[in-house]
């Protein structure tokens, strides 16, 4: 499913280095605390018990109901019932699937990914749904919760954090609702992260990070609002960065 940001073309990479560094039996579960699109995780449930969370209230209940089979997805969908989805009171499953799956770059009620189709053939409802097929056999016995990262207390636990990334010296700003943006506090995200990293193994996914903090892995990603695989690299004008997994000094 598009998610604004999501790991969809490094999610086994980044599985795998993980993997490297912590072996099941050193740990009591795997926690990814913005879980967002489960890219990463659907990677890693095989081999770790398995805990997802997001502050995200429509996020949460969509992967909550695709789990336990009881998302009635729509079958067919335009701007008028893409708007009406807007409306819905949360927490809401297809208000969820649509804010995120139907809208420009996967970023919540962005606006009607088909206005900006430029008449390519894309079925973006079908895309969609058949990454919910796809995902649905990885979330077995995955604990999903709503609740803000600096409230969880993990303890002896592998932990995969994908915050959204610091790129301005103006605060970090991201959508709950489609009416408000919250501020995301990038210095108390690292000293959570300082904390966390005490008692258990803490990846971070970032561009750049305090001194603190080392790359255990980079690779350098193209960075665009379209994740469709018809539309991906083909604006040359569109930014490549260096996508780098960083750990706290003291667990090297």
């Amino acid at each position: 499913m598009k998610y604004m940001g999501g790991k969809y073309f490094l999610g086994k990479e980044l599985s795998e280095i993980m993997k490297q560094y912590v072996k099941p039996e050193e740990v009591t579960g795997y926690v990814e605390p913005f879980c967002g699109a489960l890219s990463v995780l659907m990677h890693m449930n095989n081999e770790y018990t398995c805990n997802a969370s997001d502050n995200h209230p429509d996020l949460i209940q969509l992967w909550t109901e695709v789990q336990d089979g009881s998302f009635k997805p729509p079958t067919q969908m335009n701007e008028k019932i893409y708007l009406e989805c807007k409306d819905l009171k949360s927490p809401n499953a297809l208000k969820g699937f649509v804010g995120f799956g139907l809208s420009f770059g996967g970023k919540f009620f962005s606006g009607y990914a088909d206005k900006y189709r430029n008449n390519k053939n894309e079925n973006f409802l079908q895309e969609a749904l058949n990454s919910l097929e796809k995902i649905k056999p990885k979330l077995k016995g995955v604990k999903f919760k709503c609740i803000s990262y600096d409230k969880l207390r993990p303890s002896k636990k592998l932990i995969y954090c994908d915050p959204p990334y610091q790129k301005t010296k103006h605060p970090i700003k991201y959508r709950r609702d489609v009416k408000h943006y919250d501020e995301f506090d990038n210095e108390r995200f690292w000293d959570v992260m300082r904390k966390w990293s005490k008692d258990n193994y803490v990846f971070i996914s970032e561009t750049s990070a305090p001194d603190d903090f080392i790359p255990v892995w980079e690779k350098k990603s193209h960075r665009s609002a379209s994740q469709s695989d018809k539309t991906r690299y083909k604006n040359k004008s569109e930014s490549y960065q260096i996508e780098k997994l960083y750990i706290h000094k003291d667990l090297n």
